[in-house]
Order: C-alpha cells, then sequence, then structure tokens
C-alpha cells in the first residue's frame, strides 16, 4: 500500500512537472500590461469635441499584427473610415510598447492580436482617466494623488481588551475583572454607524449567588452580550447604543438535558463612547478596482449597560474601560492623479 501511494506521488509530480515545462514553452500574444493598459492608450487621445461625436457609440475593431519579437503595427481599424481619426490612431499605436509574442513550443511566431473598443461620449479627462487606472497592475500609491476627498462612508473592525466593574447587586457577588470585545461596523454618509457587536467578560466570585445547585458554581461566572449597534460620528468621537442578549453561566454543562447546569439569561442596553488614535499613514486599497483608504487605529472606549439576567442577584449595571484596535476601510467619493503618474501610464 504505501508502494502505491509513492507510485501515485510520483506520477502527479510527473505530470505537473510536464504541465508546467509546456506552459513555459508556450504563450498566446498579449499586450504588455494587458488589454486594460492597451486600451487606455487610445483614450488618452485628445479629439475635438466634433470628432467625438462621430466616435460616439461606434465600436471599433483593431487588427495589429505582430512579428516574432512583438512588435505590432496596426493593420486595419473597423468600424469608422474617417481619415483624419484613423490616422489619429494608428500615430497613437506608434507609441505602444511591444507585445508579448505569441510562442509554441519554445519558439516566438508571428501572429494577429484583436481589440473592440467604444470611446465614451465625454472627454476622458485626467479624473475619468484615473478611474480606469487601478485595473492595470500598475496600482497608484497614496503619494501618486494630487487630492483625495473622503467620503463618510467606512467599514470598520474593532477588537480588543476591556476592563470591567459591576454595579448594584452583582457587585456583591462578583469582583471587578476583564474580557474581550468585538465590533463590526458600517458608517453612513450622513455619519450615522449600524453593526453588531460581541462583549465576553470574566469576573470572579467574592461570594457565590444564594442559589440552590448540585453542583459547584464557577469561580469566575463569564458574562456574554451579543447585540446590535446603532450610533453616530461626532467628529473623531463616536457615540453608540448597544443592545443585546446577555447570557451569564454559573454552572458547568455537561450536555444534553442537563438539569444542574445553571445559565441566566437576559438582555442589555448600553451606551459606549470611542475614541479612535491613528496609528500611521493612511494606505491606499483597491477593492473591485475601486480605490479606499485603509488605517489602523489604536481605539479607547467607555461604556455603561445594565443587565437584566434571570436572577436578581444578577441583575444590575456595567461599567467599563476598554482598549483595542480599529482597522477601517474609508470610501474615496473622488480624487485626482497627479500628472506625472498619468504620464508613466503613456
Amino acid at each position: 500500500m504505501k508502494n502505491l501511494y509513492l507510485l501515485l506521488i510520483l506520477l502527479f509530480v510527473a505530470t505537473q512537472a510536464r504541465a508546467q515545462t509546456s506552459d513555459s514553452l508556450n504563450q498566446n500574444v498579449s499586450p504588455k500590461g494587458g488589454l486594460n493598459a492597451l486600451a487606455l492608450h487610445y483614450y488618452r487621445i485628445d479629439f475635438t469635441k466634433e470628432q467625438r461625436q462621430r466616435l460616439k457609440d461606434v465600436e471599433l475593431e483593431f487588427i495589429y499584427q505582430i512579428d516574432e519579437s512583438g512588435a505590432l503595427a496596426l493593420e486595419e481599424v473597423n468600424g469608422i473610415n474617417d481619415k483624419d481619426i484613423v490616422d489619429s490612431l494608428k500615430n497613437r499605436t506608434l507609441t505602444l510598447p511591444r507585445f508579448s509574442p505569441q510562442v509554441v513550443n519554445g519558439t516566438p511566431q508571428p501572429s494577429l492580436y484583436f481589440m473592440k473598443l467604444t470611446f465614451p461620449s465625454y472627454q476622458m479627462t485626467n479624473s475619468r482617466l484615473a478611474m480606469i487606472q487601478p485595473y492595470l497592475y500598475n496600482e497608484a500609491k497614496l503619494d501618486d494623488f494630487e487630492y483625495i476627498k473622503k467620503s463618510n462612508q467606512r467599514m470598520e473592525v474593532l477588537f480588543g481588551g476591556v476592563y470591567n466593574q459591576f454595579l448594584g447587586n452583582p457587585s456583591l457577588y462578583l469582583r471587578p475583572g476583564g474580557g474581550m470585545k468585538v465590533d463590526v461596523t458600517y458608517t453612513a454618509k450622513n455619519l450615522l454607524m449600524y453593526g453588531l457587536t460581541m462583549s465576553i467578560y470574566g469576573n470572579k466570585f467574592k461570594q457565590v449567588y444564594p442559589i440552590y445547585v448540585n453542583r459547584n458554581q464557577f469561580p469566575a461566572p463569564p458574562t456574554a452580550v451579543i447585540g446590535l449597534v446603532f450610533g453616530k460620528w461626532f467628529n473623531k468621537v463616536n457615540a453608540q447604543l448597544e443592545l443585546g442578549t446577555a447570557v451569564q453561566n454559573i454552572t458547568e454543562n455537561k450536555g444534553g438535558n442537563d438539569p444542574d447546569w445553571v445559565q441566566l439569561t437576559g438582555w442589555s442596553p448600553g451606551l459606549v463612547v470611542n475614541y479612535p488614535i491613528k496609528l500611521g499613514k493612511d494606505k491606499i486599497f483597491y477593492n473591485y478596482g475601486a480605490p479606499s483608504i485603509f488605517n489602523h487605529n489604536l481605539n479607547l472606549h467607555v461604556g455603561v449597560r445594565q443587565l437584566f439576567l434571570s436572577l436578581k442577584e444578577a441583575t444590575g449595571g456595567m461599567f467599563e474601560l476598554g482598549l483595542s484596535y480599529r482597522m477601517s476601510y474609508e470610501m474615496i467619493e473622488e480624487f485626482r492623479l497627479k500628472q506625472k503618474f498619468l504620464d508613466r501610464l503613456k
């Protein structure tokens, strides 16, 4: 059986090696930077308003002849016969870099390449060119932007630690403790925030709850609150209301219909104020071709909540302080790339 496994492994490795060797000896003809980079060269032509009107909604077909070295010649442009436009397209072709030639069994071959293109009815300004640019392999960095106008929209994930202190009845039974908090939120353009939250706390007993059970109570019963977040940003600070279900496990659950398992259940409203402190510089992040701002933050928060649990002694308030990491993706509403970056795409 071991020999059979070894034989199968060797056959698999040999097949993969043969496939990789075959791939390295054969390739299709393609423009440097991909099809989008090729189209971008033609979009940069500064046609007149009258020429653009003639090009409106016209699908052009470009036919290139590529030699063994990747040198190209535009043999035909189908879809329009206007000499001034065709001459502009051919002159722009002269500035194109060589293609990656077609390779068959390790030998470069002459070939043809076809591309279809429709010009938009508006002038292709730098800002509109910038909307095409993220699809290229050479993505813009933050320093390549002349200006960026951020949108208020953002997606954020927060996780970190908390210190908590029960208030009222629970403080007679539970000591100060700590735990963890996780938030996933979305902020709309009007700065209103929505999301999900989960907090887990652990507090050691001062004295056990006055309930009769056949097994020992946990020395530090865990408390969890899971629910919804609704809030708003005020400049660099946000205030969020939280409403969730709350549970507190008092004894071990041994599975099945364990009659001696004690879990307190209920609900909990809370108010939390967050203050993020940015760590480092913003970074550009591309999502489905559109740029957004990615940044790291240290988050400080303070909160109060009320727990309504199924035991009077466990029902009361809670105060908490937290230190967390906040990861933020901010949407960009408008931007412009620097001219020197756009020139590199020519």
